[in-house]
């Protein structure tokens, strides 16, 4: 009995028995797998013997176990206890029910070795495997187990393997179990108080705990590139400090940023203040530069981490180029023997028909400010004066040969936009911010007339042509990569060109209705050389209102702290009309849900309304039916009656000389009525008395004494003589 119930229980258990011992073996073949154990009545523990006892004996020869220590037969280790099946280092993959998925390292290298001497089972040094050595020389350190828990997106991977291996070993069982390249993996979340070890690193050097914890994030690959890689919440909000030293420049910055903020952030935070791209900017001590990688799972040093940086050299044509340039201008200024630092300057107009050869007399003549300077001197400074400022400043000189922005004879303002688009891109290239093809109005509709935490600030930039800072800012400034970006995720842009009267005129006008006179008296008087302006714009309550009027003589860095300075404030703001409008909505909701419940009580009231008005008037009915049934009823009793009653003979007087038949009938209500009859007369006649009186003979009986006969149920033709009714006779009238 007890050998059937075993049988049975390995039956309903060979799934398991056959996944332990395949990963016990590291046998793949089924059919093998299914061998050895079928040869072992499907003994988990005899069938592992005789695999590893089998190669045991073919790699030692003599059972030797490997060290002296623990063989093949499973003799005495070296704590002296008899019994424990001795093995070398085993790590295994054991399949344990669970939530998370459980991996196990694999060593196919190491062999393990059982004992047949009685002791634990199997199955106990399975749930808790203890690394036993096999020397019995105590100077060998025996290798431990490190349990590594792994998180990656949402899911906690398990690894044990032992510290004499390196942390490459740990990315290949990693990159093995989740089919992700070796390379891709990032391992986070080591002791913060030594540099993030290498691939080379030997676990066995880290001083790791039994239990540690990591984060594997894969920030090379595509979909992970813009995404912070999976961290604990107090890694990703906690504040670094970051020590960043220009070291072209002699400078130290201090700058403070999240754990959740990537690499690249630090590096456009110094292009917003330093003007060096980050392509340009060679670093120097962060211990891993995945511009992907946020700081929290980069290895840098918590609180506090120092970097450096250093530009990179651009070409050296490029340089020499500028630097030419450079000393051409200089070289022609210090050869017209103008007044240093400072030289006045006038000039007038040659009229048309003025001969060409006395045109630079002319210009001598307005006051060069040296007379000595000879004619041919001046000609040599006007030939490379002639250079247009745009090659001093990185620009095409031939933007003064394009078209303006806006066209006097565009009158539609989409259409306007457009050009002004189409023809700031010939300008100054197709990189530039992305400016709203619609109205103004269009405009501040897109950045305030949409959820409060969905708003954005409006910069509405004005450009004029014959200012000398237009150039200079749309191609070192509004076209560069920092400021494009700001403006593109902070901003809706919307720009116009006054150059023109009528351009100037129609902006001014929108911007009275839009703004308010004062914004539009500020843009009128401003002075030309003030231009080009960005004006700032955001949702004060109600209204429209500009808060800050940016110029155009400013730098790169303060323009890009200008911008900052302003989403910040109206950030603040924001936060504001976020909280009220938050609160307005679970206003609307509350109220909407309270006339939604009571529309929904009304629509119940309502039914219950009608269903009872439809009640009422099925009762009214009903009751009218029966009513009417009840009066037709009567009335039909009462022809019946009358009928019955003129039928009935005249009642014979108590001395007539015929014989006469005295009927008492008891009726259902006790009362007793008399009633004569001729003995001549039928049966009927008394029925139809009767009825007459509202008993009729289909709802009622009428029975004699004795014997007891019922009248109803005799033939109505037979006479009261005939029935033995004579001279008189009691009858009792019973409802049926």
């Amino acid at each position: 009995m007890l050998r059937i119930m075993t049988s049975t229980t390995m039956a309903a258990n060979r799934e398991e028995i056959l996944a332990n011992f395949q990963a016990c073996t590291g046998i793949e073949n089924f059919e093998e797998c299914l061998a050895h154990l079928e040869q072992n009545n499907w003994n988990l523990t005899g069938a592992i013997n005789s695999v590893f006892g089998a190669q045991g004996e073919s790699s030692s020869g003599g059972g030797s176990g490997g060290g002296g220590g623990g063989g093949l037969g499973g003799g005495q280790d070296e704590s002296g206890i008899r019994g424990r099946s001795a093995f070398r280092e085993i790590p295994m993959e054991i399949p344990v029910e669970a939530q998370e998925p459980l991996v196990r390292d694999v060593d196919a290298t190491v062999q393990p070795t059982f004992s047949d001497t009685p002791g634990p089972s199997f199955s106990s040094f399975i749930s808790s495997p203890v690394p036993l050595s096999s020397s019995s020389s105590s100077s060998v350190r025996r290798p431990r187990f490190i349990h590594f828990s792994i998180k990656h997106r949402g899911k906690v991977i398990t690894l044990s393997v032992t510290d004499e291996h390196q942390v490459d070993h740990l990315k290949d069982l990693l990159s093995k179990q989740l089919n992700i390249p070796k390379t891709a993996l990032y391992l986070s979340g080591w002791d913060t108080r030594a540099p993030v070890p290498s691939d080379e690193t030997t676990l066995s050097t880290l001083n790791l705990a039994a239990e540690v914890t990591l984060t594997l994030s894969t920030p090379t690959m595509e979909g992970e590139a813009h995404q912070p890689c999976p961290s604990n919440g107090e890694e990703l909000s906690r504040n670094t400090e970051l020590v960043i030293t220009d070291t072209d420049e002699d400078t130290t910055y201090n700058l403070r940023y999240e754990g959740c903020k990537t690499i690249v952030d630090v590096k456009q935070g110094i292009f917003a203040l330093t003007n060096v791209q980050p392509r340009r900017q060679e670093w120097t001590g962060w211990p891993n530069d995945t511009d992907t990688l946020t700081l929290a799972a980069s290895g840098i040093d918590f609180p506090r981490h120092r970097l450096s940086f250093k530009r990179i050299p651009v070409d050296q044509p490029v340089t020499m180029y500028i630097n030419f340039i450079s000393l051409v201008f200089q070289l022609t200024l210090a050869a017209s023997g103008i007044d240093f630092p400072r030289h006045r300057l006038s000039f007038k107009r040659i009229p048309v028909d003025q001969p060409q050869n006395n045109r630079s007399q002319a210009a001598a003549s307005a006051g060069a400010g040296n007379d000595s300077s000879d004619s041919d001197e001046y000609d040599d400074a006007q030939e490379v004066m002639d250079l247009d400022d745009h090659a001093m400043f990185g620009t095409d000189s031939s933007a003064y040969r394009f078209g303006p922005l806006i066209p006097d004879n565009l009158d539609n303002v989409t259409e306007s936009l457009i050009h002004f688009s189409q023809e700031f891109s010939s300008r100054y290239g197709d990189l530039h911010p992305a400016f709203y093809l619609g109205p103004l109005d269009n405009a501040i509709e897109e950045a305030f007339n949409v959820p409060a935490k969905d708003r954005r600030l409006l910069a509405v930039y004005v450009h004029h042509d014959k200012s000398v800072y237009s150039n200079i800012f749309c191609s070192q400034l509004m076209c560069t990569e920092s400021v494009i970006d700001y403006l593109n995720h902070n901003f809706v842009t919307w720009a116009w060109d006054m150059t023109s009267p009528k351009n100037r005129e129609r902006l001014l006008a929108v911007c009275t209705r839009i703004f308010g006179s004062v914004t539009a008296s500020t843009l009128k008087n401003l002075q030309q050389d003030k231009f080009p302006l960005l004006l700032l714009a955001m949702r004060i309550r109600s209204s429209t209102e500009v808060f800050s009027v940016l110029q155009g003589n400013l730098s790169h860095g303060e323009l890009l702290t200008s911008l900052m300075q302003a989403v910040e404030f109206f950030e603040t703001q924001q936060h504001a009309d976020v909280v009220q409008e938050e609160g307005r909505r679970a206003s609307e909701m509350l109220k909407m849900e309270q006339d939604q419940a009571y529309q929904e009580s009304l629509i119940v009231d309502r039914a219950k309304q009608e269903e009872k008005e439809r009640q009422e008037r099925e009762e009214g009915a009903r009751i009218m039916k029966e009513q009417q049934d009840e009066q037709m009823k009567k009335e039909e009793e009462e022809a019946i009656r009358l009928s019955l009653e003129q039928q009935l003979a005249v009642e014979p007087d108590e001395d007539s000389d015929l014989p006469i038949s005295t009927l008492r009938m008891r009726l259902p209500t006790g009362e007793m009525m008399t009633r004569r009859f001729l003995a001549s007369e039928k049966v009927q006649m008394v029925l139809d008395f009767l009825g007459s009186k509202g008993y009729h003979s289909d709802t009622h009986k009428i029975l004699t004494t004795w014997p007891k006969r019922d009248l109803t149920s005799l033939d109505g033709h037979q006479d009261l003589q005939e029935l033995g009714l004579c001279p008189q006779e009691t009858l009792f009238v019973e409802e049926r």
